[in-house]
């Protein structure tokens, strides 16, 4: 089975994702916490990288497909994807990326929280964990783009069946819950 997550930042697609892949046996592949890690490092790149991700700003596709390819492709057991395709534009890339290789995503998970919950969870995260891309103005510049580019992503993958939408508001063994459930009706159908 091969799942991609969505939805706006801080709505706990992360710890959604380490739970299914731990429930289903799959290779979790975060593109924001594998571009942060590649950040660290002392290339051009990886500076190029650090600094582009304090911003807010989106990454060129080709880097993070460069970042995330070998473990979707080397994935024997299935994989869920966290953090992209983050535009349209992606999306179709992802789709001709992956059937070239005979890999299909199954499902695609949305999470659907308000912005104002989505900022007030962020602003804890960036105390909590000190990530440097959690500034106030890079949390208001993702969420636009969010809204702006990823929110036709949900319509491309809602028009070809696969999406499974879940309130993201509660506590996460409630939400997923919901999701395991969902995931479940929508695979017997």
């Amino acid at each position: 089975m091969n799942i991609i997550i969505l939805g706006p930042q801080g709505s706990g697609k992360g710890t959604q994702a380490k739970l299914l892949a731990e429930k289903y046996g799959l290779t979790n592949i975060s593109s924001g916490k594998l571009l942060r890690e590649f950040a660290k490092g002392d290339s051009e790149k990886a500076k190029l990288i650090a600094d582009l991700l304090t911003t807010g700003a989106l990454l060129p596709f080709d880097t993070v497909m460069e970042v995330i390819e070998p473990a979707m492709v080397g994935s024997k057991s299935g994989f869920i994807l966290d953090g992209s395709p983050r535009d349209l534009m992606q999306a179709e890339y992802l789709d001709w990326f992956l059937g070239e290789r005979h890999i299909t995503i199954d499902k695609v998970i949305h999470i659907d929280i308000p912005r104002e919950e989505s900022l007030n969870r962020l602003a804890k995260r960036a105390i909590t964990e000190n990530r440097s891309d959690d500034t106030p103005d890079a949390i208001h510049e993702r969420l636009d783009i969010y809204e702006k580019d990823t929110m036709p992503v949900i319509d491309y993958y809602r028009k070809q069946g696969k999406m499974i939408d879940v309130d993201g508001v509660g506590e996460v063994p409630e939400i997923f819950n919901a999701i395991i459930s969902k995931l479940e009706v929508s695979s017997r159908a």
